[in-house]
């Protein structure tokens, strides 16, 4: 299949099939006509949608190889990279959710991120399941042990803060609170605990190693590894990214603008979890693809949850304050947030009991998360 290379001595992942761009060009010509007529709402969100599951997969690779090579150019480990990458997998959801705010659909927004929350458990879970179904068991990476086990601890207390903060707020009011407001100090300091930890991680010499001088110098005249190639991976990454942001946090408020006015039985949960499930694709795409290989399911997916409760969730309260609303978590949202703070001290407890998990432990994982999933849901 003839393809089309978009840059010189690029990787092949940013090589395009002929036939993806014609499609892609035609889907978006459609897409802008429509847009700009009277056409049916839910053609054209579903339209939009088509699209950035493209966006959203292909543009997230890049993005996700641009910093790989970044890591690699600046002498930055494996592991310490791969967290890094967890960060710019979940870029969709998070561009998604500021994009929504600015539409002013903060309820969706809030609920997206969690529903990102509650898919990466998902994922987690129906991977342990895939990989124990043959052989039993699944041994844990000692590197998970070492450096996710902590954050896990971090993000399950963050969530059992919330749940009592919420139960202190209904006691100090003398009633059921329609839902906790989050301090503006408590998403800062989440915020400040990730990065922190990631600069424990690339900064530990263990996993990442003092490189020599000959091999610096060999990686710098790597073709590959070039500032402007490095460079277009990252812009033509984000750049899709913002775009699939963007047709999403569009395709929300035409499906709410078109509940609205027809009856259509569709509440605010049913629209964060289309739009959140297809944000999450990409951890989807890379664990499924690779998951064989535990270290990497185990490192990226476990630091996407972590991530969502204490990075996201943090960067999406500061922006709500930034324009001056508030971040209110309904008592179903906390359900979420708990249930995944949960199941991460669940996986933490079995690592270190017997460093590995069984086939029931991940069909149980599953379960829980579904029924998470029913009452975000159903409300």
């Amino acid at each position: 299949m003839a393809k089309l290379a978009i840059m010189i001595d690029a990787p092949t992942s940013l090589c395009l099939k002929i036939y993806e761009i014609v499609v892609i060009v035609i889907l978006g010509i459609v897409y802008v006509f429509l847009r700009g007529s009277e056409a049916n709402p839910i053609l054209v969100a579903s339209l939009g949608f088509i699209i950035a599951l493209w966006l959203i997969l292909k543009p997230s690779e890049w993005a996700v190889e641009g910093l790989t090579m970044l890591a690699e150019r600046l002498g930055i480990g494996t592991y310490a990279a791969g967290i890094v990458g967890s960060i710019m997998a979940n870029l969709p959801e998070l561009i998604l959710a500021l994009l929504l705010i600015l539409k002013g659909q903060s309820n969706i927004a809030i609920l997206t991120v969690l529903i990102v929350a509650g898919a990466n458990t998902l994922l987690f879970g129906v991977v342990t399941v895939m990989q124990t179904k043959n052989t039993g068991h699944i041994k844990v990476p000692t590197t998970t042990l070492r450096y996710e086990s902590e954050l896990m601890m971090f993000a399950f207390v963050t969530s059992l803060f919330l749940l009592v903060f919420n139960f202190a707020e209904n006691v100090r009011l003398g009633t059921q609170a329609e839902g906790v407001k989050i301090p503006l100090l408590f998403s800062i300091g989440t915020v400040a605990i990730y990065i922190a930890y990631m600069i424990f991680v690339a900064s530990d010499k263990e996993l990442n190693p003092k490189q020599s001088e000959e091999l610096k110098a060999e990686i710098r005249k790597s073709p590959g590894l070039k500032w402007g190639n490095i460079g277009k991976f990252l812009i033509l990454g984000v750049l899709g990214i913002v775009l699939a942001g963007e047709l999403m946090a569009n395709g929300a408020e035409l499906l709410i603008h078109e509940a609205e006015i027809s009856g259509l039985k569709l509440n605010e949960g049913h629209i964060a979890l289309i739009v959140g499930v297809l944000g999450s694709i990409p951890e989807w795409a890379v664990a499924l693809k690779a998951k064989e290989d535990p270290e990497l399911v185990f490192g990226s997916v476990l630091s996407s949850i972590s991530a969502t409760i204490l990075f996201m969730i943090g960067l999406v309260s500061i922006f709500l304050y930034v324009l001056g609303r508030e971040f209110i978590l309904d008592p179903y949202g906390l359900v979420q947030i708990m249930l995944s703070g949960a199941i991460l001290l669940f996986v933490q407890s079995l690592m270190k009991d017997d460093l590995k998990l069984d086939l029931f432990e991940g069909v149980c994982i599953v379960i829980l998360q579904l029924i998470g999933f029913d009452i975000l849901i159903s409300v």
